[in-house]
Parts: C-alpha cells; sequence; structure tokens
C-alpha cells in the first residue's frame, strides 16, 4: 500500500498558528474540527500495531526543528511538538500545524507539555515548521461579504412585554450548606484505564421547604486543574504547594436563588477530569463526564435514605431524585448531555427531566430524546467560538417524534467563561481571564467603542438568571418562566439591556409543522424571481453529499459547523432561497392539506430563518395566509422579529449565520378563514439577498410537554481489522444495537478517510423493528506494494440517533494490515500479526467473551499443558496470555481453533488465569488452570 500517491487535501479553513501566550486567550474549539487525516486521532486514540507494540527504526527523526520533531513509525510518521509551558488546558482542543498544514487533533501528555499526531501523511517527512494550532476558531472574512460587515439591526416596531418576574430573586426558604468531599482520588473514572478522581460538590439546601426537593446538579466545564507549585508527573492529585481550582464554586448565585426557592442544588467538582482527558479519553471526556454526574446522584440516594455517613445528615429525607435537571458549562454540557442518556440505560434510572447545556461542546453529533433541554451559545465565545452546541437543538428537535420543549438562547455580548465566577479575572485571580482575544474588535472587544460585549459582572446576572429561571421552570413548576425559553421573546426586566434572543421548537404532540424543508416536498412551490433548494451542511464533507451546502463558512455557521468525531454526517437540512433577479420578487409557498387547514386553535405562525452567509442584507421577509376562498394576510416579519437580521460582525470577525425563529400571532392575519387555510407563503422582496428558511409552523399555547425516563437501544459502531489486499475491495463494518429494535431507528454513519486507501463513506443506517445489527460497505483499494506502515487506522463514527435509538460508544477504528511488506527508513520490519480471513462483521462484533480450556486443567507443575480456544478467524494470530503477563502468539486453524502447547509449565503452584484475543476478530477469550505439586 503505497501511500506516498495520496496526498491529503488541505481542509482546514479556520486553523491557526499559535504561540502558548495566545492559545490562552484564544484557543477555540475542538468541535468544528473539518476533518482528520487518515489516522489523525483525537485524544489518546493514536493508531498502534495489532499485537500493541510500537516498532520504530530507532534511526533520528526525519524531520525536525526548535521544538519538533517527525519520525517513522509503524503507523506513518509520529508528529511531536514540545512547548516551553504546560499547554492551557481550555475546551478547544489542540492541533498541530505542519507547513501551515493542520494535520490533526493532538494528543497530550500528562504535563499538557508534549503534543503528538500520527498521521499516514508522508509530507510531513519533509517538514519545515510545526506549531500548536487550535480547531474551531472565529473566521475571518472572505470572499464578497468582507466590506459588509453588519452592525446591529433596529428594533422590531413590535416588542414583546418584558417579564416583571425575576428568576434570581431570593425565594421563601432558608438555605443550609451541606458540602462533602471524599478526597481526591474517590471515583474510578470511567474510561480512563483506571485513574481516579475527586468526589467534591457543593451542596446547598433550602431547610425549610416541605417534604422532599427537586434537584439540579451543575457541571462545570473544562479548565485549568492546579496552578502553581509542582506539579505531579501524574497529574492528578495537584502537587506540592500547587492551587486546586475550585470551578464547581463558580455557578454560587445561581445555587443560591434555586434553594431559597425549594430547589436543592449540587455541584460537582471534574478536575481530575480535566487534568486527564487529554490523554485518556477518546470522546473529549463526555462519557466520563456522565458517569461522573450519574454516580453523585447514586451518593446522593445513599445519603436521601440515611446510608451515606459521609454525607451530612441534613441530606436524610430530603431529595427528590425524581425529579432532577443538569446544568453543564463547556464540556460540562456535552457531560450532561451523556449523562441523561447513560441514566436511562439504569436498572432503576434517575428522574433527568430537564437539561441546559451553557455554552457546550458537541462532539459527536448526540440526539437526546424526552428532556426538556435549553442550549445556550454566548456570541462572543471566543472558546467554543463556533457554537457548536446548536447541533443539541437542531438534531434533536424532529429526531424522536416527543413531546418536550427546546429551546436555543443566543446571549449577544457573552463570552464564554464569565458565566463562572472562578473563571473571572474580577472575581478570581488564579487562571481566570477573558477568552476572548481581541479586545479591540468592535463587535466583541471587551474595550471597543460600541461593543456588544457585557461586562462581566453583567454576563454572571445573564447566567444566573437563565439557570435559577430554567429549573425554577422545568424542576420547581413556576409557570411565569415559561415565556423566557418558549420563544415568545420575554426577557426578565431585571436583566435590563441585555440582549438574549430564543428560539424554541414546542412539544411535538401539540406543534402543527406545516413544512420543515428539510427535503423536497411537493407541497412547496416558488413563484417569481426566486430559487429554492433544500441544502444541508457547509462545504467541504466527505464523500458525494446527497445535498448542497448551505453554507460556506463553517465557523461562522453554528447550524452547520462540523463535529471533531463525526465531521461529515449531514447537518441542519434547510431551503436555500436565492433572488433570480432584481427587478421583482417571489414567494415560496407551502400548500397546507385540507385536513391540517384548521389553525384557529393555534396561537402563533412560526419559523426560522437566517440571511445566507453570503448575504449582505436582512432577510426582510413577510408570511403570507391565504384561505380557501382565496383571501389573504400579510405580515412583515421584521415588524415582530429580528430572526431575520444580520447578526453582526467586524471587519477582522465575520459575523454567525444562524437560523433563529419568528412568531407571528395568528390573530394578526385579519379578514381570512383560519378554519381552513390553504396556503402559508414567504414572500422574498425584489433586491434582497439570499436566506435559509426551517420550521414552518403552527403553534399552540406553550408548555414543557411531558418529558420523562425512556429506555431505548444503544447503538455502537464495531472496530474492524482486515488486511489492505492487493485490489479494489470492500471491507464491512458492523454497526450493532445493545437490543432488537423496538420501532425504526436512523443512525448516521462517518467514516472520512484521505488517503485514497478507502474511500471516504457516510450514509444512514436504518434498523426495522426486531433488527440489531447492520454492516456498512466500505471499499478499499489494495495493492502489491510495499509500505513504510504496518497499520493504517481510519475514525469511524456513528451520531445523530433518531427514532428507536440513542447513541452508545460512537467511536471505533478501521485498521488495514499492510500485507505486502514493511519497510522504515529503509529498514525492513516485521509485519503486524496476520489478522485472518474476515469473517461476518456482524457476528464478530456480537460474539461475546470464548472460553479457554486447559487440558489437563489441574497440571502438574513443570508438565506439560495445552491451551485450546475456539471462534476465532481461520488463519488469525490469538495472543495468549497467562496472568496478564507477556504474549504468546498462535494462528488459528482452518476451524478458527487456537491452541498453545506449553512442554512445561512455569507457574506457581494454585489457580491461574489464561486470556485470549484474536488480531483481527478481536474475539476474547478466557479460562482457568490450577498448577499443582
Amino acid at each position: 500500500m503505497d501511500r506516498h500517491r495520496h496526498q491529503p487535501p488541505h481542509r482546514r479553513r479556520g486553523a491557526r498558528s499559535l504561540g502558548i501566550a495566545a492559545v490562552v486567550a484564544a484557543l477555540a474549539l475542538a468541535g468544528s474540527l473539518v476533518a482528520l487525516p487518515a489516522v489523525a486521532a483525537p485524544a489518546d486514540s493514536t493508531p498502534a500495531p495489532a499485537d500493541g507494540t510500537t516498532i520504530t527504526t530507532g534511526d533520528t527523526p526525519v524531520a525536525s526543528g526548535d521544538g519538533w520533531t517527525v519520525t517513522a513509525v509503524a503507523g506513518g510518521y509520529v508528529v511531536t511538538l514540545t512547548l516551553d509551558e504546560p499547554l492551557p488546558i481550555r475546551a478547544a482542543a489542540p492541533t498541530l500545524v505542519v507547513d501551515g498544514r493542520d494535520i490533526g487533533i493532538a494528543s497530550t501528555s500528562i504535563d499538557q507539555r508534549t503534543l503528538t499526531v500520527t498521521t499516514t501523511d508522508p509530507s510531513v517527512a519533509s517538514a519545515t515548521s510545526v506549531v500548536l494550532g487550535s480547531t474551531g476558531g472565529v473566521q475571518r472574512p472572505g470572499g464578497p461579504s468582507v466590506s459588509t460587515q453588519a452592525t446591529p439591526g433596529a428594533e422590531p416596531e413590535e416588542t414583546p412585554a418584558p417579564l416583571d418576574a425575576d428568576p434570581a430573586a431570593a425565594g421563601p426558604y432558608s438555605v443550609v450548606r451541606a458540602d462533602y468531599d471524599l478526597g481526591d482520588q474517590a471515583e474510578t473514572i470511567r474510561g480512563f484505564r483506571g485513574r481516579k478522581g475527586e468526589m467534591r460538590a457543593a451542596v446547598w439546601l433550602p431547610t425549610n421547604a416541605p417534604g422532599k426537593r427537586p434537584v439540579a446538579v451543575f457541571l462545570h466545564g473544562r479548565h485549568e486543574a492546579c496552578v502553581g507549585g509542582t506539579p505531579t508527573a501524574a497529574g492528578w492529585p495537584c502537587g506540592k504547594n500547587q492551587t486546586v481550582i475550585p470551578s464547581y464554586l463558580g455557578y454560587n448565585a445561581a445555587a443560591q436563588a434555586l434553594a431559597s426557592n425549594g430547589v436543592a442544588v449540587v455541584s460537582i467538582s471534574a478536575d481530575a477530569i480535566n487534568a486527564l482527558d487529554g490523554t485518556y479519553a477518546d470522546d473529549g471526556g463526555a462519557t466520563a463526564r456522565g458517569q461522573l454526574v450519574l454516580d453523585h446522584l447514586a451518593l446522593l440516594q445513599r445519603a436521601d435514605a440515611g446510608d451515606e455517613p459521609r454525607l451530612s445528615p441534613a441530606l436524610v429525607g430530603k431529595l427528590d431524585l425524581q425529579h432532577v435537571g443538569l446544568m453543564g458549562h463547556s464540556r460540562g454540557g456535552d457531560g450532561v448531555v451523556r449523562a441523561a442518556l447513560l441514566n436511562a440505560q439504569r436498572k432503576q434510572p434517575f428522574g433527568i427531566t430537564s437539561v441546559m447545556p451553557l455554552a457546550p461542546t458537541d462532539f459527536g453529533r448526540t440526539t437526546l430524546p424526552d428532556v426538556d433541554t435549553a442550549v445556550v451559545l454566548p456570541y462572543c465565545d471566543g472558546d467554543v467560538s463556533d457554537l457548536q452546541g446548536q447541533h443539541f437543538f437542531d438534531d434533536s428537535r424532529t429526531a424522536y417524534g416527543d413531546d418536550v420543549l427546546r429551546s436555543s438562547v443566543l446571549v449577544m455580548g457573552a463570552n464564554h467563561n464569565f458565566f463562572n465566577s472562578v473563571w473571572t479575572p474580577a472575581t478570581y485571580p488564579k487562571a481566570s481571564f477573558d477568552d476572548w482575544w481581541d479586545q479591540q474588535d468592535p463587535v466583541c472587544g471587551a474595550k471597543a467603542k460600541g461593543t456588544t460585549r457585557l461586562s462581566s459582572s453583567a454576563q454572571y446576572a445573564v447566567g444566573t438568571s437563565l439557570v435559577s429561571g430554567y429549573f425554577r421552570l422545568t424542576l420547581g413548576g413556576e409557570q411565569q418562566f415559561l415565556p423566557y425559553f418558549d420563544g415568545s421573546g420575554r426577557v426578565p426586566t431585571a436583566l435590563g439591556t441585555a440582549d438574549v434572543r430564543v428560539t424554541a421548537s414546542l412539544p411535538g404532540s401539540t406543534r402543527r409543522d406545516l413544512a420543515l424543508f428539510t427535503a423536497a416536498d411537493p407541497a412547496v412551490t416558488t413563484r417569481g424571481a426566486v430559487r429554492a433548494v433544500t441544502c444541508a451542511s457547509t462545504e467541504g464533507v466527505a464523500g458525494t453529499p446527497a445535498l448542497p451546502a448551505c453554507v460556506t463558512g463553517a465557523t461562522t455557521a453554528p447550524d452547520y459547523v462540523q463535529a471533531w468525531l463525526a465531521p461529515s454526517v449531514p447537518a441542519t437540512p434547510a431551503l436555500h432561497v436565492v433572488p433570480t433577479g432584481t427587478a421583482s420578487g417571489g414567494a415560496v409557498k407551502v400548500a397546507v392539506d385540507p385536513a391540517s387547514g384548521d389553525l384557529s386553535s393555534f396561537s402563533t405562525l412560526s419559523v426560522r430563518l437566517s440571511p445566507d452567509d453570503r448575504a449582505t442584507t436582512a432577510a426582510d421577509v413577510s408570511l403570507r395566509v391565504t384561505d380557501a376562498s382565496g383571501a389573504s394576510a400579510t405580515r412583515r416579519l421584521s415588524d415582530v422579529s429580528r430572526a431575520g437580521a444580520l447578526l453582526p460582525g467586524s471587519r477582522d470577525v465575520a459575523r454567525k449565520t444562524l437560523l433563529q425563529q419568528a412568531q407571528v400571532p395568528l390573530s394578526a392575519f385579519t379578514g381570512i378563514d383560519l378554519t381552513n387555510v390553504r396556503q402559508v407563503a414567504v414572500m422574498v422582496p425584489k433586491g434582497r439577498s439570499g436566506l435559509l428558511l426551517s420550521d414552518l409552523s403552527a403553534l399552540p399555547a406553550p408548555s414543557l410537554g411531558t418529558p420523562k425516563v425512556v429506555d431505548r437501544p444503544t447503538v455502537r459502531v464495531a472496530d474492524r481489522f482486515v488486511n489492505e489486499g492487493n485490489a479494489k475491495g470492500t471491507a464491512r463494518v458492523a454497526v450493532v444495537l445493545s437490543r432488537p429494535a423496538e420501532q425504526t431507528a436512523t443512525v448516521a454513519f462517518d467514516l472520512d478517510a484521505w488517503d485514497g486507501a478507502v474511500s471516504s463513506t457516510v450514509q444512514d443506517v436504518v434498523f426495522r423493528p426486531g433488527e440489531v445489527c447492520h454492516t456498512v460497505a466500505v471499499p478499499v483499494f489494495g495493492d502489491r506494494r510495499a509500505s513504510e506502515s504496518r497499520t493504517t487506522a481510519y475514525p469511524l463514527a456513528v451520531s445523530t440517533t433518531q427514532g428507536g435509538a440513542v447513541l452508545g460508544d460512537g467511536t471505533g477504528t478501521l485498521t488495514l494490515r499492510e500485507d505486502d511488506g514493511v519497510s522504515i527508513g529503509g529498514t525492513s520490519v516485521p509485519s503486524a500479526p496476520p489478522v485472518g480471513r474476515a469473517g461476518d462483521a456482524c457476528a464478530e462484533a456480537q460474539a461475546g467473551t470464548g472460553t479457554v480450556t486447559a487440558n489437563p486443567t489441574r497440571p502438574q507443575r513443570a508438565h506439560r499443558v495445552v491451551f485450546t480456544s475456539a471462534g476465532f478467524r481461520s488463519g488469525e494470530s490469538v495472543a495468549v496470555r497467562i496472568d496478564g503477563g507477556a504474549a504468546t502468539r498462535v494462528v488459528a486453524d482452518a476451524t478458527g481453533t487456537a491452541t498453545l502447547t506449553v512442554a512445561k509449565t512455569t507457574q506457581s503452584v494454585g489457580a491461574h488465569v489464561v486470556t485470549a484475543r484474536g488480531s483481527g476478530s478481536d474475539r476474547a477469550a478466557r479460562g482457568s488452570f490450577t498448577v499443582r505439586r
């Protein structure tokens, strides 16, 4: 397999080369990774040979410079950058930029000073420069919009009345603290190879409130864990004279407000995960954080029952764990979504019914059913600057046909950090900073004249208001705060001039969708000088997309930003409407079926829209409603909403393109029969720019719907190991449910490849009721040439689950074994162990642990024993280990049976464990034997 034939293309538009000081102010989010080279792997998943060893030539690096090296290894090339000081811990993921080209997300060492990427790209062998970069980032304007960056538009003529109720106001109950700290190594972190972390939390408890109280759990995001002093080699716990950063104490105002209004609040610490996830996690730490939330809830459950003496007795009988809400900031947002999914798989789940991801990451395009969700997006976020958390709203809103309220809350002028007082310089002195990097930027710079930026205290007040208001609504049942989150545009008077814009998807049981614009629909037609095309995603995705791109600039379009783990899965289909002339306007017409034409019981007509990313003017459209008699009434959206306005941008930072909601009261359409509507049209005036349309719906009186905990099957993608072969072939990859589907489920599969050895493969996988496994065919292009790589690994992902399944283990690897010989740096090295003849992918993925049989089962010491195990691939290498020791390899015979004969046992007298694992099938087997005297 000659990798030198294949030059991976440069797809990273938004990558930035950064010095370490600049990273402190500007490191941007991992989630908008546009593409990974074939084996550039996130976190600690750098591909390794099948036998778990690394083979190098021992030669000097093939390229090197100040603080960096490129070394030929079995997996291609390892590019290493050593920093003078530790890399700041942020939500952003670091990348390496070689000669101006981003080669992928880097793994970090425990001390945060060494970054590595393994790649098959041969161009790195002649590198002249390796520098630190970051994924995401704010895109500089380009193309025709450079000179037309927008300033905020005029306010609508009709604005909704503000809310008199203040969510952050103190309530009637007294509050007592019941904090707990079980130590820095009290919890085994899920997926971190046995590493342990803290179990520490601050607890606010309403003391004189009657009965058990609902519980809100706060999870902070990824920030420095330890500063100053002398770091430890292990990375956690903190070292001598180091300060542990108490990020979990950064939301105290919201916690106090909620507790005084009857909601118990538990804010948990995740410093150990922050310190270690760059080394151990393959999903940014989402699963580990989710499990941490559930482990705290289990601890609190014991405390409530009086069975946990390490916690305060004040908690006994006080916690209603069937009414739980979760708030997660930054990577904590990804974590609380994962917690809700993991919770539904428990035999006795907690009652998690509402979730608030605050400035979140969404690395894996995760959908969340049956849970009220409010995603908060700070417009001036300098860390998660692509606002990828919008995908939590977009991907889930129609995925399950469930009955919950979903909200997307855009906070103008807010950055990433200042929702947490410990991350804010004005309120905490260590490791705190303003994550927006250009203080003179006219839109987001804190020091610029006329800036939209909120002060740190004003932003903290907004965060306190949102968090307390949301959980007073969803957990406390205080309906006066529903207009804050239902898209009607009512913001508490207490926030003053703060600009908070909410888009909402109301519960599905009462909402009537007239046109989602997600696919071609004969009911949707055009008239006049406009062209309307269904689109999805951004430019530059892998493979051949089924739909044209909606936007060109991914990092400026939160609905379309590409996810780290699933970069090419189609995102947010919409209708792209472009004027075809300036002399006249046109219309997008939606025919309404007579059976759905009675809108008299609905309160508003709603549509999501945005100027497209090339627009120079607002999407100043109108809605026209026509009844069966032909009578019509028209309302201009800009009279009631800012949704069609251009969002602000500057010469240095492009404006964002974001689908926002406009709601028009149906009562405003006078003179027509609302019981017999036949058409709703979007009227596009002449001479306007292009726009995007989504979700035309008739909305009832808003509600929270009926959130609940539902156990759906989980989906995973299985690792697959195959020989490269010598011609075009197919590798089949298994996508597996945890149990047979009970209703139709759809899962997106994504393999992005850029070296020509396999074809990028992006497709939906559909499970019908009763089905449990499907395979995806991935084209493989083998050859008869040797290469420098024993194996080459390609990241796999499943995401955006819909219907009858939710995400389980969403990542895997397709590994090709070089079967034509391997030469590294001119030196021949052994090939990877044989992977055998590939069997049925579903059968291998679902095979349980096999049995290793010892004959005799009680051999005498220093005597012969034979170990056998069946079920492997014919011809695959099987590693056999006794008591976890060094592997002895045998090759499975034609029947798939592996046999190891030990002429003389060397183990001590007593019981021993023997294990076997196939290099191709990955089949595991286990047995035992007892050595006698």
